[in-house]
C-alpha cells in the first residue's frame, strides 16, 4: 500500500512541474567536434513561436525521414539532427524557396560531401529576420501565413541528404580500416627481420615465417636543405628512398654540409643536381668540361655520403637543348655504372613537354626512372598542381595517357606530388594570378578546424575560398589533403606506376594524417614461410652405452674437421663446443702418454736385458715413434680448444672482437716443416763435422 501510494504522488509531482514550468525541446546530444564523441552537451530550443510554426514543420520532417530512413546510420542521423537544430535555435526561417535552393545546391557534385550539406543548411538558416514591431505595442502581433512547401521538394531534398550520409558513413568505416592497418604496420616496427615465428597449421605441426615490411611501390622522400631539422620527425620505414635536395654548379648557393644528419637516419640514400637558372644550364650542356667536372663532383658525392644513385632536375630546357641534355645524361650514365653498376640515375621531367627538350625514347637507356614534375603552378585560371582530370597539360590521367604512349612501361613513371598548395588572387576579369606556394602545415594553421572546405571532384583536389565583406570570392587556395592523396596514390597502384616522390618532405611538419595515408597506401607487411615443423617436441628415447659412446665420437669427431677447416666456427656454434672438447682431448693425450711411457720401458728394458738380439726390437720401436706423434697430436689440440692457453683458440674480449685464428692443419704444416728442417740440417750439415772419435 505504501509503495503504491508512494508512486501516485511522484505521478502527481511530475505532472505538476510539467504543467506549470512550460515545455521545453531538448536536441540529441551533440559534440564540440566532428569526431569528439568524448564531451556531449545539450541544446535547449526555445519555444516555438506561431509565427515559425510551419517552416519549423517543414524542417522536422526532414529530421523525420532522416531517423526512419534504414540506410541512414544512427550516428550520421544524430549529426545532422544536430546541425539542423542547432541552426533553428539561433534562426527559424525556413521558406520554401530556402528548400529550392538547398536543393539546387546539393545538385552540384562539390556540394554532394557532409561538410558542404553543414555548410548550406547553416548559410541558409543563419539568415537573420527580425520579427514585426507594431506602433501600438498593445496591439497583437497578426501571424503571417507561411507559404507552403510541396512534399516534392521535401521528399527530393532527403533523397540528396541519404546519399550524403552513406558516402559519410563509408569515408568512416574507411578511416576505421586504415587505423587497424597503419596498427598492423606499426607494430613491426624495430623488429628484427630475421626474427623467426610460428604459424599452427594443425595441432601437431606448423610453419615458421618471418615478418619484415616492405613497399608496394617506390616511395622517394625529398628533403631540401631549408628544411633543416625536420627531418627529425620524417618516417624513414614508409620511405623507400631517401633524397637530398641537394647539389647545384650555381656558385652563389650553400654548400652541401660535411655530415648530412638527413642521411644518418636513412638506408637508401640519393642525391638531387637541380639547376633553375637557364644560363647556368646552357653553360654546363655546352661545355664539355663543364659536364665532366659536374660528373665527377656527382661521383664524389656518392662515395663521401654512400648514397646510391642522381636525380637529375634541370629546369627550363629548351628544344635546342634536346640532343646535349641527352648526351649529358649518357655521360653520367656510363660514369656511375662503371664506377658501381649499383648506382641509379632519375630524371625529372615536366607533364607536359611544350619545348620537346626530352627525348624519353633515348633517355630511357639511361634512367631507373622518370619523376613526373606536378609541383609547378601555371596558367591564368586557379587550380590545383596536380589535377586527376581537366587540362591535358597538366592533368594526370592525360598526362600519363600521353607518356605511356612513348612505348615506356608505366613502372618507369614516378610521379613527384607536392606538399606544397598554391594561393591565387581571383581577377575581376576571369584571369588568376598565382601568388604564392604554401605548405600543408601553414595552411593548417590559418585555417581553423571547422573552415569549409570544398573538393573539386574532376580534379581531385581541395580547395579554401575566401570571401570580402560583400561574399566576394577573393583568393583561392588549392591543396591536397589525406583525402585527396588516398585517390592519387590509388591511382598510382592500380595502373602500375612505380610508385610517388614526395616534395617537400617536412611541409606537413606538425600533422600526421599525410604520413598515415602514405604508409597505409604504400607499405605492406612481407611474410616469409620457411618450414614446417613439430608443435610437440620429438621425444628421442634414451641412448645405451653403446650409443652414447657413438654419439660423444662422432662430436669430438665433427669438432677435430672443424678444426682442420674453420676453427672460428667453434665459437659461432650455440652449445660452446670448444669449453668442454678440450678436456676431452687432454684425457685423450694424457692417455696416450701413458701408453708411450709404458712401451718405452718395454723398449728400454728388453733392450737392455737382450740387446741388438731381441728380434721385435725394430717393431716395438716404430710403435714407440707412432706413439710419440699421436700423444704430441693430441696435446697440441688440447692446447688449440684450450681458452686460457695463449694459442689457437682464445676467448672474446668484447662483443665486437672477432675470432683470428689459423687452421690446427696449417700449424702442424709448420711444426713438421720445422722437425724435416731440422732432421735435414744435422744429416748435412752438421753430421759430416764430426769425427769418428765423436760418434758415440
Amino acid at each position: 500500500m505504501y509503495s503504491l501510494f508512494k508512486n501516485i504522488t511522484g505521478i502527481f509531482l511530475f505532472l505538476f512541474i510539467f504543467l506549470f514550468t512550460g515545455t521545453k525541446i531538448y536536441a540529441n546530444d551533440v559534440h564540440t567536434s566532428r569526431y569528439d564523441t568524448t564531451q556531449p552537451k545539450t541544446i535547449n530550443l526555445p519555444a516555438f513561436q506561431k509565427d515559425t510554426t510551419g517552416k519549423v514543420k517543414l524542417l522536422q520532417k526532414i529530421v523525420s525521414a532522416l531517423q526512419f530512413r534504414r540506410n541512414a546510420r544512427a550516428r550520421e542521423q544524430q549529426r545532422v539532427i544536430a546541425i539542423i537544430r542547432t541552426v533553428m535555435a539561433d534562426s527559424m526561417v525556413a521558406t520554401s524557396a530556402d528548400i529550392k535552393k538547398l536543393n539546387a545546391e546539393l545538385s552540384l557534385q562539390q556540394n554532394q560531401h557532409f561538410d558542404s550539406l553543414h555548410a548550406l543548411i547553416d548559410k541558409i538558416m543563419s539568415r537573420p529576420e527580425p520579427a514585426p514591431t507594431p506602433d501600438n505595442p498593445e496591439e497583437e502581433v497578426i501571424d503571417t501565413p507561411v507559404a507552403p512547401v510541396s512534399e516534392a521538394d521535401v521528399t527530393a531534398l532527403i533523397n540528396k541528404i541519404i546519399p550524403i550520409l552513406q558516402q559519410k558513413e563509408v569515408e568512416e568505416r574507411n578511416s576505421a580500416a586504415q587505423q587497424q592497418r597503419l596498427q598492423k604496420v606499426r607494430e613491426l616496427y624495430g623488429r628484427d627481420p630475421n626474427k623467426i615465428d610460428t604459424l599452427p597449421v594443425n595441432d601437431s605441426i606448423g610453419k615458421t615465417y618471418t615478418l619484415q615490411l616492405g613497399h608496394k611501390a617506390a616511395v622517394i622522400g625529398i628533403h631540401p636543405h631549408w628544411m633543416s631539422d625536420k627531418f627529425l620527425h620524417y618516417n624513414y620505414t614508409t620511405i623507400s628512398e631517401a633524397n637530398y635536395y641537394g647539389y647545384t654548379t650555381a656558385v652563389n648557393t650553400a654548400r652541401i654540409p660535411d655530415s648530412i644528419q638527413f642521411f644518418n637516419l636513412a638506408n637508401n640514400r640519393t642525391f638531387t643536381f637541380y639547376e633553375t637558372d637557364a644560363a647556368h644550364i646552357d653553360a654546363l650542356l655546352k661545355d664539355e668540361t663543364s659536364r665532366l667536372h659536374c660528373v665527377d663532383s656527382l661521383l664524389l658525392l656518392l662515395r663521401q655520403y654512400q648514397a646510391e644513385g642522381v636525380n637529375v632536375w634541370l629546369s627550363a630546357l629548351n628544344s635546342k637543348q634536346r640532343t646535349a641534355f641527352t648526351s649529358f645524361i649518357g655521360l653520367l650514365y656510363n660514369n656511375l655504372i662503371s664506377a658501381n653498376p649499383q648506382y641509379r640515375l632519375t630524371v625529372t621531367v615536366p607533364p607536359f613537354d611544350d619545348a620537346a627538350a626530352y627525348d624519353l625514347r633515348a633517355l630511357n637507356n639511361f634512367t631507373t626512372h622518370f619523376l613526373v614534375d606536378f609541383t609547378k603552378a601555371s596558367g591564368t585560371s586557379a587550380g590545383p598542381l596536380s589535377p586527376i582530370k581537366g587540362d591535358a597539360r597538366k592533368a594526370i590521367e592525360p598526362v600519363i595517357s600521353r607518356l605511356l604512349n612513348q612505348q615506356i612501361p608505366p613502372s618507369k613513371f614516378i610521379l613527384l606530388l607536392s606538399y606544397y598548395g598554391t594561393e591565387w588572387k581571383k581577377g575581376a576579369d576571369g584571369r588568376d594570378l598565382f601568388t604564392r606556394y604554401v605548405s600543408y602545415s601553414d595552411i593548417k594553421k590559418r585555417f581553423p578546424s571547422d573552415t569549409s572546405v570544398n573538393y573539386d571532384e574532376d580534379a581531385v583536389a581541395a580547395v579554401i575560398r575566401e570571401r570580402d565583406a560583400t561574399g566576394t570570392i577573393t583568393s583561392e587556395i588549392w591543396f591536397d589533403d589525406a583525402s585527396t592523396l588516398d585517390v592519387k596514390y590509388d591511382l598510382i597502384l592500380n595502373t602500375g606506376l612505380g610508385g610517388v616522390a614526395v616534395w617537400p618532405l617536412g611541409a606537413d611538419d606538425g600533422y600526421g594524417e599525410l604520413w598515415d595515408v602514405l604508409t597505409d597506401k604504400f607499405v605492406r607487411i612481407d611474410t616469409t614461410f620457411l618450414a614446417t615443423v613439430p608443435l610437440v617436441p620429438v621425444t628421442e628415447p634414451a641412448l645405451g652405452w653403446w650409443g652414447r659412446l657413438m654419439q660423444k665420437l662422432g662430436h669430438e669427431a665433427h669438432v677435430l674437421k672443424l678444426m682442420f677447416t674453420d676453427p672460428c666456427q667453434l665459437d659461432e656454434e650455440e652449445n660452446g663446443h670448444g669449453h668442454k672438447d678440450d678436456d676431452f682431448y687432454f684425457y685423450v693425450a694424457l692417455c696416450c702418454l701413458l701408453i708411450t711411457l709404458l712401451i718405452g720401458f718395454l723398449y728400454g728394458y728388453n733392450l737392455r736385458m737382450q740387446g741388438t738380439t731381441w728380434p721385435w726390437r725394430k717393431t716395438v720401436l716404430r710403435i714407440l715413434v707412432g706413439a710419440v706423434f699421436v700423444t704430441a697430436f693430441f696435446g697440441i689440440v688440447a692446447a688449440f680448444l684450450n681458452r686460457e692457453v695463449p694459442f689457437g683458440i682464445t676467448p672474446k674480449l668484447d662483443k665486437t672482437s672477432k675470432c683470428v685464428t689459423i687452421p690446427i692443419l696449417d700449424a702442424l704444416l709448420i711444426f713438421s716443416v720445422g722437425i724435416i728442417l731440422g732432421v735435414i740440417i744435422t744429416r748435412l750439415l752438421i753430421r759430416p763435422m764430426l769425427t769418428h772419435e765423436d760418434k758415440p
